[in-house]
């Protein structure tokens, strides 16, 4: 990898720090009869209420106790209680001697101050919330003294030196994550830098805005100190930002200057074969008219830099961007870099800003369609909400307003291949844009390697192999099963073929494609052969009684309310228990149980489903529908429970399968309903280490009423497909 800039060596020195200038926070507009702070059990509190007194707000600070001497990094607690009618909590903002610190945007309201960051001396921390009806309360303050020997303000005089990342492996292409406006403390940031570190990406790019205004603390919380896991400070040393319009305030990039060692407004790099450019686009820098002297002196650079470059391929990206469909609009004076670029064969421009992902066709200098053009991607998904689509445009050629997620770029020597990748791990855009200026694409993509079929149930295989690679990007692969064509899919590679039957053997090759037609050699052959169709235990209530099941009471078999066949058994209660067990041949350590299963009517309690249980009987964890029609899991091992937003219709035949794997701390759950995976009752459970030796159906609670019916039970170590 090259770089025209010098060596790496000064990225390790975050700790130093630009000068703080500090801003005034805009005061809390309070409306509504307010309180005085008063000191109490659970912190230094202040309550307020709006002026129509629907409610009232106790906003306090739990940590550090007020009057604290604070040496480096402490914690700051608040919270939040609210009686009366409750509009909901926005945001908590937090302000240090009057100047912005923190925007805090999700429960619990907890984060790290450090205080080496300002002069010794006592200060006044203060927080207000924000209410979802535009109530701002009155200010919770408590003084803080800081002590670290720090008499003169802190300066980082460190130099900001762009990244190439790391080295992909011989002959692999650089794999580069992207993507903007997700540094905010929120659970969807987590789970999107999550995604793209299951990438390993050689290269991170970060597309701007750090919420909610960029201050150090908010660098430091919110996009994560270097290193920080499920946060994109885990990619510091290898992230090349570009700067986003809420890391201004004013004309300030105090925060933003600071973490990345004063890194410029605009500079370049190379890597893995490809030229990387990074702009300030932001109006309070290149003002609103090229008469601008910022804008002229970028726009200079930006064209002396292009000419100079040799390379064929070059991405471009900035914040705000020039073409757009959703509520952030077009961006202020972006028109004459655009045309810089299309002028210069820019292969794609990358953009944040709107939160939502959008991919554009190629468009010349003018905005007009071209084969020849630049492609426009807006990957402002990164995690602080979602934003919709305002306007419609016929040069839009895929978005995605629903979903978080990231834009995954695989750079070959030719071309970039693309997935838009949701933190759900669907790809919902893929695809692959040359390098302009090339010749004809005539090379094929590499041979898949390493393809295994493995049978996960009776009637599934699920297909691996290691992606292929292409000069231009790989866009798709062909899937064979037995020779004949079984399906023709998008990257990323991997296959679940869900139409095999049970006791069959079959064989699987796989051919990668590109955009140019060009396809590679098949795969080596993969065989399998699919599980008999049996299962551990099994029970459609055929027999016309319960003789299947070890004992019964409160559940019997009957002919009127059946899914398929003859029979189904129900349990009906009017306050006594109504459940089955069987008792298995062996315990199991892990395994899975389903059911088909139909709620006839049920009063304002829970009902149990289906649960685990040890030889002794003992609870592991069970399903059940909750008193509003969710469907919820407890774990009994810890006594804890888990309600999904997932609704349980009444008057209607689901499908339920339930996965336990027994492994102290580190126990599994997973679940699906009607073949979809309830994500909040799937993930990493404490289930304790006694395997599992008994199946319960039904409900074992009295006290309460219910009718429900079940059909087609079925238990086994492999997962079962209804």
């Amino acid at each position: 990898m090259s770089k025209n800039v010098s060596a790496l060596a000064s990225r390790a020195g975050f700790r130093g720090g630009a000068v703080i200038v500090a801003c005034l926070a805009a005061a809390a507009v309070v409306t509504g009869v307010t309180r005085a702070p008063q000191a109490a059990a659970s912190g230094t509190c202040a309550t307020s209420s709006p002026l129509s007194s629907a409610y009232s707000v106790t906003l306090c600070i739990t940590a550090p106790g007020a009057g604290a001497t604070v040496t480096g990094s402490t914690t700051v607690s608040s919270t939040v209680s609210v009686s009366g009618t409750n509009p909901g909590v926005r945001e908590l903002v937090f302000t240090l001697n009057g100047s912005a610190l923190l925007w805090d945007f999700q429960s619990p309201y907890t984060w790290q101050l450090d205080s080496t960051r300002w002069v010794d001396g006592t200060y006044p921390l203060q927080v207000y919330a924000i209410m979802r009806d535009g109530f701002n309360t009155s200010q919770t303050t408590e003084s803080l003294t800081f002590s670290n020997g720090i008499s003169t303000p802190p300066v980082n005089n460190n130099t900001f030196t762009p990244t190439g990342g790391t080295s992909p492996a011989p002959g692999q292409p650089l794999v580069v994550g992207a993507v903007g406006d997700g540094a905010s403390g929120e659970t969807n940031e987590g789970n999107v830098a999550k995604l793209i570190a299951s990438w390993n990406p050689n290269l991170f790019l970060y597309l701007g805005d750090v919420y909610e205004n960029g201050r150090p603390m908010e660098f430091n919380n919110w996009y994560g100190n270097p290193g920080t896991a499920n946060t994109y400070g885990q990619f510091y040393s290898i992230t090349d930002p570009a700067v986003g319009n809420h890391e201004y305030v004013g004309s300030d990039l105090g925060g933003y200057k600071w973490y990345w060692n004063n890194v410029p407004h605009y500079y370049s790099f190379s890597a893995g074969g490809w030229h990387f450019v990074s702009l300030d686009n932001i109006s309070k820098f290149i003002g609103s008219s090229p008469s601008n002297a910022n804008y002229k002196a970028e726009t200079t650079w930006l064209n002396n830099d292009l000419a100079s470059n040799r390379l064929g391929c070059t991405i471009v990206y900035y914040h705000e961007p020039e073409f757009n469909v959703g509520p952030e609009g077009t961006a202020t004076n972006t028109a004459g870099i655009w045309q810089i670029l299309a002028k210069n064969h820019v292969t794609l421009v990358l953009n944040g800003h709107d939160h939502d992902y959008q991919r554009w066709v190629p468009l010349d200098g003018s905005g007009s369609p071209s084969a020849n053009g630049v492609t426009e991607f807006v990957a402002g998904s990164g995690g602080h909400g979602h934003q919709k689509q305002v306007s419609t445009d016929s040069r839009l050629a895929a978005s995605d307003f629903t979903d978080f997620g990231a834009l995954r770029l695989t750079l070959g020597s030719s071309g970039a291949e693309y997935q838009f990748v949701t933190t759900g791990g669907k790809t919902t855009d893929s695809g692959s844009i040359p390098c302009r200026g090339g010749s004809a694409d005539r090379t094929p993509p590499s041979q898949p390697q390493n393809l295994t079929a493995t049978a996960v149930s009776r009637t599934q295989v699920q297909l691996s192999w290691d992606a292929s690679t292409d000069n231009v990007g790989v866009t798709g692969y062909d899937i064979y099963r037995d020779g004949t064509l079984l399906a023709s899919i998008p990257p990323p590679a991997g296959y679940l073929d869900e139409s095999v039957q049970p006791g069959t053997p079959y064989s699987y090759d796989v051919v990668a494609r590109d955009a140019a037609g060009n396809t590679s050699l098949a795969s080596d052959t993969a065989s399998v052969t699919t599980p008999a169709d049996t299962t551990l235990f099994s029970d459609g209530f055929e027999t016309g009684d319960m003789s299947q099941w070890t004992t019964s009471t409160g559940i019997s078999v009957q002919s009127q309310l059946v899914n398929d066949g003859s029979h189904a058994a129900e349990a009906v209660s009017t306050g006594a228990p109504a459940y089955a067990y069987e008792q298995l041949a062996q315990t199991w350590p892990s395994l899975y149980y389903s059911t088909r299963f139909y709620v006839a009517s049920k009063g304002s309690s829970s009902v149990y489903l289906l649960r685990f249980r040890t030889a002794t009987k003992a609870a592991i964890a069970a399903l059940y529908v909750s008193s509003t029609g969710r469907l919820g899991m407890r774990n009994d091992v810890t006594g804890t429970t888990a309600t999904s937003p997932v609704p349980v219709s009444s008057g209607a035949w689901h499908t339920l399968e339930f996965y336990a794997s027994i492994n102290g701390t580190s126990g599994q759950t997973s679940v699906w309903l009607d073949g979809l995976q309830v994500g909040e009752l799937t993930g990493t459970q404490s289930l304790g280490t006694t395997p599992i030796g008994y199946l319960q159906l039904g409900d074992t609670s009295a006290g309460k009423t219910f009718d429900v019916a079940f059909d087609d039970v079925h238990a086994d170590p492999l997962f079962i497909t209804p």
